[in-house]
């Protein structure tokens, strides 16, 4: 063991890395119908980074189940004020950390409450519930959790010191108890426990390995390598020899083999909230005074050597060194040799706790019958001042005889006399009849709706604030005598209607050529913008119009008797009537007028000047079938 401590003793050695600036991140996101679970269904979730992380398990991951340990254990009694924060959004359930600091509130990070807004992966536009889920130890058992709704709005937040203080509906500290708080200056390498609920599953706690970094203070921020995963935000970072809160974990960073926390000093010193439930005492500490050493005796037996000096480093890395060997024995000599040795090294009360319960005989079975329980004294006073009253409805006997229902309907008037919002009588008594009292005797309804009510009285309504008014201004319609009305602004889109010339229209916007307007009809719609003027016109415009033979063969021989060749051109609008001349393929002609399927044409170009048939200056009627007309 010698040769192996001595390896060990020469191989330690103490680094400190400048860490990486460090940001609150990413969410573990679970489907929205599992909130309220205790089991959360994970069918969503939003990303990490390749740096900076929500979380981060330090080395082989340390982070064991507080069911491993017995319920009246230290780290059992710390955890039942450590639950699990629910984060209903719209798109989705983000569980986080939160726990206990007084009777109506609890802390955790800004990231979750309300920062999980502000989240680009998450895309959460807003928060609709927030539950703190209380005594969840075993994975997917329900029995002996407890729900509290949480008021979505934070009493106190810091976006700078990522922490946020929420007001919880009841007391949970009655049941569960709180942590206290202090304000101490970390110390490098100082033993830390770190309890949560990662990854939304059952509380478990990181201890082996888990100590503040050398340096345990940089930028502000307490650097611990204790292990955690995305869900650990807002989890306490505990002094193991105080076993006070030190740090609020909130992140950490791929780059470095740490993971952060801020400063619970600097929380307390800012939070006017907090400090209420600060519990003074926990302050510096100071170096404990060795004993003097007591003169040696000769029993005939070598005696332990003596405690090292805390402040010597090679004793601090000696004692490291015998700490990992009694972990990795496992026996109660291995961990009793490191106490004779260590009794004042950091670990010790790991050891201490591991001989306690591991060690030492048990006790002698008392056998003496317990004392018979005393007379339980039934408290007759009403819940509530009014339960005397006669005449109650199902729905207030029902709150009458339930301890929970009253305590929510006094928190309910509370809120009432202080609202965020503006209510009257009015309003406050349409509620109780429109909605409560239509619950009749049904608790989880009532409970419902009166938590709803205390939400919706403290939360502030939101003033929206008008869109400003449209710039509009009339004009008409002219230079065409139909002009077409689309969907949208673009040929591309559909035709919707149709207005005519001299029409008046109300321009209600631009894009690119093409004007939203109103109809007289009311009906709104696109126009090109070319097609409508300022001024009434006066006059309609007359159209001009030009057409291409098309639809023919080339004149030859074969097409001259075969009749595909050239286009008649006839006294009338008719087959019936006189040919007056004839146009070829590729003409250009002049259209005068238009009658169903004929247009009255007059040659401009092309071979109609020198017809093979008729006069070149001929004006008469053709099939529209071989003409492309283009008006203007």
């Amino acid at each position: 063991m010698s040769v192996l401590l001595a390896t060990l003793i020469a191989s330690l050695g103490l680094s400190a890395t400048a860490p990486t600036p460090v940001r609150a991140q990413d969410f573990v996101g679970f489907d929205r119908t599992s909130f309220g679970s205790v089991v959360l269904s994970r069918n969503q979730s939003a990303g990490g980074g390749s740096d900076i992380t929500l979380e981060l398990a330090v080395g082989d991951y340390n982070n064991e189940p507080i069911l491993n340990y017995s319920e009246n254990s230290v780290f059992s009694k710390l955890g039942l004020a450590v639950g699990r924060l629910d984060i209903l959004t719209d798109t989705g359930v983000y569980p986080c950390t939160a726990f206990i600091v007084d009777k109506k509130h609890i802390l955790t990070n800004h990231h979750c409450v309300p920062g999980i807004l502000e989240n680009e992966r998450a895309g959460a536009t807003r928060i609709d519930s927030v539950l703190f889920v209380a005594g969840y130890r075993q994975p997917g058992v329900d029995a002996g959790t407890r729900r509290f709704t949480v008021v979505p709005t934070p009493v106190e937040t810091s976006k700078e010191l990522d922490y946020s203080v929420l007001e919880v509906i009841g007391d949970p500290s009655a049941e569960f108890g709180m942590l206290d708080l202090a304000a101490i200056t970390p110390q490098d390498n100082d033993p830390y426990w770190v309890i949560g609920h990662p990854m939304g599953e059952a509380q478990r706690i990181s201890r082996e390995k888990c100590r503040a970094n050398a340096p345990a203070l940089s930028n502000k921020q307490l650097l611990h390598t204790c292990d955690t995963l995305p869900g650990n935000s807002g989890s306490p970072v505990i002094d193991a020899s105080l076993q006070k809160v030190v740090g609020l974990h909130h992140a950490g960073s791929n780059r470095d083999a740490v993971n952060y926390a801020i400063p619970m000093g600097d929380i307390l010193a800012q939070s006017k909230v907090l400090k209420a439930a600060f519990v003074p005492g926990a302050v510096d500490p100071t170096p404990p005074t060795t004993p003097p050493v007591p003169d040696p005796v000769d029993t005939g037996e070598t005696a332990p050597p003596p405690p090292p000096d805390a402040k010597d480093e090679t004793a601090v890395k000696l004692c490291d060194a015998l700490y990992d060997e009694a972990k990795e024995f496992s026996e109660c000599f291995a961990y009793e040799a490191y106490l004779q040795v260590c009794g004042d090294h950091p670990y010790s009360i790991l050891a201490k706790s591991y001989v306690a319960r591991l060690c030492t005989a048990p006790d002698p079975i008392d056998i003496t019958p317990p004392p018979p329980p005393p007379e339980e004294v039934v408290d007759t006073t009403p819940l509530l001042w009014w339960c005397k009253s006669s005449g109650l409805n199902a729905t207030e006997r029902t709150i009458c005889g339930d301890r929970y229902l009253a305590g929510l309907d006094e928190e309910m008037e509370r809120a009432y006399k202080s609202p965020a919002r503006a209510v009257t009588s009015t309003q406050q008594a349409a509620w109780r009849t429109g909605t409560r009292d239509r619950c009749g005797a049904d608790a989880d309804c009532i409970s419902r709706v009166v938590i709803d009510r205390i939400t919706y009285l403290k939360t502030p309504e939101k003033v929206v604030t008008p869109p400003p008014p449209v710039q509009t201004h009339t004009m008409y319609v002219t230079g065409t005598d139909h002009l077409n009305v689309r969907s949208g602004p673009g040929t591309h889109n559909g035709v919707i209607n149709r207005i005519d010339f001299g029409d008046k229209v109300t321009v209600l916007g631009e894009n690119d050529g093409w004007n939203n307007v109103r109809l007289s009809n009311g009906q709104n719609g696109w126009v090109s913008n070319r097609y409508l003027a300022s001024d009434k016109p006066r006059d309609r415009p007359v159209a001009q119009c030009t057409a291409t033979v098309v639809n023919l063969n080339r004149y030859s021989s074969h097409t001259r008797n075969n009749g595909t060749g050239f286009l008649n051109i006839r006294s009338q609008a008719s087959t019936r009537g006189r040919i007056l001349s004839e146009t070829y393929l590729g003409d250009t002609v002049q259209v005068l007028n238009q009658s169903g399927n004929w247009a009255q044409i007059r040659c401009l170009s092309g071979q109609c000047k020198n017809p093979f048939r008729g006069s070149g200056g001929a004006t008469g009627w053709a099939s529209k079938k071989y003409l492309s007309i283009r008006c203007r």
